[in-house]
Parts: structure tokens; sequence; C-alpha cells
């Protein structure tokens, strides 16, 4: 039984009287809807669709923040968020605390339908037991006002809205080990793909990448569509079952489309340079917080934070040398565009009863997730875990079946690890476990060989890599596991070292020296434990010092007399500035 958040039901209803708006309370229900993957709440919530839906939980008292804001992965009403943080009267932060981000929370389910959602965190002291409290009142007030305020207070983001198309289709064959759509080119403004969808036929819905039929690499019987036709693999049409694939035409289906916008990129300014998965974006045409979007350029994709920057005019996006080399192809336009994709709205995930044993299973996964999850947290903190952003390409043959990804020696050192020992790879939402491996034969060249590219057949959509690229910023990822994060070939992920399976190997080294330590004391007749057991601790602290990671001095020495020589700005003084 989840225990109630003191007070957010009748700070639901309140608001509801306030605004007008619908008021959803779960009443005695077991399980917890922002944990369970079924859960009535999440029924009826689907039923009404509203525009917009702000979850209320509560938080312990915090010094930081009153109300923490956890914007998820997919559409945010900007315009609620933006008002109450504009507030002088609550401190309002957002994902500091939850950021709603895991799949089975009510505002990922949300986003999932398409719906603008938030999770709004409120602390204890906001939420007296007894009684009437003044704080509670200006939080409602304010909270309302929001609501009311929300439409008009600022435009809307560059980033349109889901649409949903719905045409005929037929069964194609086409190189993609995903499942992939083939739609006309007018369907997708400014690329040609690949575009995360959601395909609906008969009541089932699955997650799908839609390509353009002009796409380079495309089968000739595919560049051309029947008119008003969608074209669907095999696989997709397996997902379906709608279909055993081959020519026949399959029922019409709906394809729900991402919004997106074209933004031509910059260069990043040197004393605002980016984070490696960040790009920014006017403020004018992405107004509110921080928000995950896919990019899509040229046919690779990859996650990335778009922050709001004044200094970014409308139609444009400035991006770090990195992000702008790993998503460049051979033969690319040099001014191509970066698509921006909502794909937080179209993402769709298999909802089904469970049975009771399937029930408790699911449980027990997402616990050892949890723990896992939160061990990797704690042990990021004290020995620090660097990542490393890489483009994917193909794996060497052999590899496609086993969880390993291929690096280039140089990135051992710079993330910490030791060829065989295992690393996080992630995509988006999406994270698993693989081991690294040397990579024993570095990409030279932007295209592969053409006796492994009439091998390959699956990869003739990939594009190539551009000419002169550096190897250490390339990895090879197996089949099975981008299978596993979902993501299609040419893509960038994220790896950093696994530091679990690593503490424990290096634990298991100090055994034989810790446990002669034990032994030789406990033969003498009269041992000195407080001795043995600050000797035992210092041997594990200096055994594991050796994998924290230290960070580089922040601090850096300027020699501000020998700038203002430069400048001419007179006689140098005789201080120098530390």
């Amino acid at each position: 039984m989840k225990v109630a958040d003191r007070g957010t039901g009748g700070l639901a209803l309140l608001l509801a009287e306030l605004t007008g708006a619908t008021a959803l309370i779960a009443l005695h229900s077991t399980g917890d809807a922002n944990f369970d993957v079924e859960h009535p709440l999440k029924v009826r919530l689907a039923e009404l669709r509203p525009a917009l839906v702000i979850d209320l939980h509560g938080m312990r008292r915090r010094p930081g923040s009153d109300v923490d804001l956890g914007a998820g992965d997919g559409l945010v009403p900007d315009a609620f968020v933006s008002a109450l943080r504009a507030s002088s009267q609550v401190l309002v932060t957002v994902n500091e605390v939850f950021d709603a981000m895991r799949p089975t929370t009510v505002t990922a389910f949300s986003q999932d339908l398409g719906i603008r959602a938030v999770q709004a965190e409120i602390g204890a002291h906001l939420r007296p037991p007894m009684g009437e409290s003044a704080d509670l009142g200006r939080l409602a007030l304010l909270i309302a006002g929001a609501i009311n305020a929300s439409e008009a207070l600022v435009p809307e983001a560059a980033v349109p809205g889901a649409v949903q198309i719905s045409r005929p289709a037929t069964a194609v064959r086409i190189p993609s080990g995903v499942p992939s759509v083939v739609v006309p080119p007018d369907l997708l403004p400014g690329t040609t793909g690949p575009i995360p969808v959601s395909v609906a036929v008969d009541g089932a819905t699955v997650h799908a990448w839609a390509w353009a039929s002009s796409t380079p690499g495309m089968p000739e019987a595919v560049q051309v569509l029947p008119p008003g036709h969608f074209g669907l693999t095999r696989r997709l049409t397996a997902s379906l079952e709608t279909s055993s694939g081959g020519q026949d035409a399959v029922r019409p289906v709906t394809v729900t489309f991402p919004g997106t916008a074209q933004l031509k990129p910059l260069a990043a300014l040197v004393d605002d340079l980016p984070a490696g998965d960040e790009v920014q974006v006017s403020p004018d045409e992405f107004p509110g917080p921080p928000r995950r979007y896919l990019l899509v350029r040229g046919g690779v994709t990859a996650w990335v934070t778009a922050v709001p920057r004044a200094h970014v005019r409308p139609g444009t996006v400035r991006a770090g040398y990195q992000l702008r080399l790993l998503t460049e192809t051979e033969g690319a336009d040099e001014a191509g565009d970066f698509t921006l994709v909502a794909a937080g709205s179209v993402r769709s995930a298999s909802r089904r009863a469970l049975s009771a044993w399937g029930q408790v299973r699911a449980a027990w996964r997402l616990l050892h997730l949890g723990l896992d999850q939160a061990t990797e947290v704690v042990l990021r903190f004290l020995f620090r875990a660097p990542t490393a952003a890489v483009r994917v390409i193909q794996a060497h043959p052999g590899d496609d079946g086993q969880a390993i990804v291929a690096l280039h020696p140089a990135v051992f050192d710079r993330i910490g690890l030791e060829p065989g020992q295992q690393v996080l790879v992630r995509w988006g939402p999406n994270e698993v476990v693989a081991v690294a491996v040397e990579d024993h034969d570095p990409p030279s060249v932007g295209a592969p060989p053409e006796g492994a590219r009439k091998v390959q057949r699956v990869n003739r959509l990939t594009p190539d890599l551009p000419d002169g690229v550096a190897p250490h910023v390339v990895a090879r990822l197996s089949s099975s596991l981008r299978l596993a994060l979902d993501a299609p070939v040419a893509t960038v992920v994220s790896v950093r070292r696994r530091m679990r399976p690593i503490l424990v190997g290096n634990l298991y080294t100090l055994v034989i020296p810790l446990a002669s330590l034990v032994l030789a004391g406990a033969a003498l007749e009269d041992p000195n434990w407080w001795l043995i057991n600050a000797g035992t601790l210092a041997m594990s602290v200096f055994a594991l010092a050796k994998l924290r990671i230290p960070r580089p001095r922040a601090e850096m020495r300027v020699d501000r007399e020998w700038q203002e020589t430069l400048a001419g700005d007179g006689e140098p003084s005789a201080k120098m500035s530390p």
C-alpha cells in the first residue's frame, strides 16, 4: 500500500475549484500510479486526454527548494513552468530533486500520450497536516494563476506538437534491422530521417523509425510509393500482427509524427561553450527550462539538451565542435541543418495486463534496477566516471550477437577503464551494460570497404563517416546492443565505466593481504587490534584510491599586466593578478 502524499488530494480539489480544471485523485487504491505500469489513475487519465497534466506529489522539506518540477523527457507546459519559476513567493527548482524521467511516472505516461505534463514535488512545510496556512494559500493561488495564464504568458516552443496521419500501407523490403516506415518526402520536411514515430492499427501501437522514400541507399522498388501510401517493413508488420510480409497490402495505419524544427548550426562562443550533449537555442523560439530533444542530421541521430541563450538568434542553433563533427557525414552539405525532434511525444510502450506472478517479477526487476542505479550513483560520486561521446558504426564480424563495444585505445585512459571491463552505454533514456574491448581495426576512411557494404546489406541506409574523422570518437556497437537501446545504426551514444564490478574486482585483490594481516595478528599472544584495524583501513584506502579519477585544477594564473600591454592601455602596473 502506497502511503499518501499528505495534502495533495485536497490541493488538487482546491485548484480545480479555483481554475475550473479537472482533479483526478487516487482513492484507496493499491500500488503507486507513479511506479506501477498499470494503475486505475492512468486508465482514467488516458480517457480524459486533458490539455496538460500537473502531477502533484509531496517531498520532505528541503532548504534549496520549496517546489521541484520534474520535466520528464517529453512535452512540458513551458508557460506554466515559466510562470511558477518567475514568482518570488516560493523557491522553484527544475529537475533537481525528481526529474520524472522514469517511464512509469504519471508525467512520462502523459507525455507518451502527447500531453504536456510536469511533476510538482511540494515541500512538507507547504502541506500542513491540520488548520489553515498562509503559505499553503499563497501556493494554491500561485499555481492557479500559473494554470490560468499558461496559454497566454509566453509563446509556444518552435517545435510544434505531434501530427497524426492515416493512410493505407504496403509491406516493403528495405535494408533496416529495426521497425521502419517509408513515407513521402513531404511528410519529413528538412530531413530524410530517421524520425521516431508511433504506428497504430486496430488498437495496436508500436514504435518505429520513419525514412523518406528519397533517402540515399533506399531500394529503387520503394523510392516511389503508391499515391497516398506508407511503406512498412516486415519487422514492423510482424510487430503490428497485421500482415505476413511480402508485397501484400495491409490495413490502413495511423502514423503519429512528432513536432520538428529545422535550425542552422553555428559554432559555439568561446566564453559560453555548451556541454558535450547540449545545444544552445533562441529563448524566443524555445522558452522555458532546458529540454531534451532528438537531433537528426543527415541520417545521424543524437540526444541533446536544448538550452536557451540570449545570444542565439531565431532559426539557428549553437553546438560544440564535437557534436558537429559526430553528426557530420561524407559528402554532406556544410550548411546542413539540425532537426530537433520532440521525440517524447511519440514514445510508445507495451502495456498489457500482468498476472500476479508477472507483477511480482516486474516489481523485482524494477527493485533490482533501482538498487543498481542507486549504487552506481553513489560510486560515481565517490570515484567519478567521466563520459565519452562516440559515433556508432557497424561492429566487427563475430561481435553482433554479444554485448560488446569496441573503443579506440585512447578512450580507455580518458574514462578510467581497462580493456575487458564493463561500461554503461547510454542513448537518450535507455542504458545498457556492455564489455569494452580495444578496436583492433579503427576506421581510417569514411566509407567501409565495398565488399563489406555488399555483405552487410542491412546497413545500406547508414551514412558514411566523414573522411579524416578522428578514430577515437568512433565506436563499434553490436547489433544486439543497438536493439536493446532501440537506436538506429548511425547515432551518437555516451560511454562511461560501470563502477560496481570495477570496485568488486579491486576489493577481491585485497582479500589475501588483508587476510594475511588479520591471521598474523591473531597469531600474536597479545595483538594490538587497534593498530591492525588501522593498518587494514589504510591498506583498503590506498588500494581503492587508484580508482578515483582526480579533477584537474580549475584555477588558472592570468597575467593581466601582459594583457594590458597588448591592449595598449598605457604603462603596465607592477601588480600581477592571480
